[in-house]
């Protein structure tokens, strides 16, 4: 028995409304609350990372300067550092959600599709899509599915972030 492709709208989760701002070159309004939405989602995963990591490192450093180790000092130097650069990512993730609620404008890009599994170390499994063989977009496996190899299509991707919005076979 053969899957069923599932088609773009419902993997991507845009709506003619959605589609239809994008074609006049802008974000929906519902895209534009959806992106706020990720953008709070990703925040709250953030700071309880962060929370859980400083707390970690916290009791590694007391630990290792009351037992005079020098690896859990290492070790909760090095979580220290893990920790600024997760700060860094959301504030990363701050800036390109802020530039593409300020510029409410979407990069279109057109051409065929072709598809790509990239495994990593054996176990992280990224899907792209390129276009025309320049053009490379992360994608979920659901949308990566949603595409037909070798088909034209135009994308819509907010302008910041790059974040896909809707697409549609040209």
């Amino acid at each position: 028995m053969a899957l069923q492709q599932p088609d773009l709208q419902t993997a991507l989760g845009f709506s003619a409304e959605d589609l239809a701002a994008n074609r006049a070159g802008s974000l929906s309004v519902g895209q534009a609350a959806r992106l706020r939405q990720n953008w709070r989602r990703q925040l709250t995963v953030s700071i309880i990372l962060v929370i859980v990591l400083m707390l970690v490192a916290t009791f590694l450093l007391y630990f290792g300067q009351q037992n005079d180790s020098a690896v859990l000092t290492f070790v909760g130097m090095a979580i220290t550092v893990i920790n600024a650069v997760i700060v860094g990512v959301g504030a990363q993730g701050y800036l390109r959600m802020s530039g593409d609620l300020a510029r409410g404008s979407v990069v279109v890009t057109s051409g065929a599709v072709s598809r790509v599994v990239r495994v990593a170390s054996g176990w992280a499994t990224s899907y792209v899509l390129k276009v025309d063989g320049r053009e490379e977009v992360i994608v979920s496996k659901l949308v990566f599915n949603a595409f037909a190899e070798g088909q034209r299509y135009t994308l819509y991707r907010a302008a910041a972030s790059k974040a896909l919005l809707s697409a549609e076979a040209s």
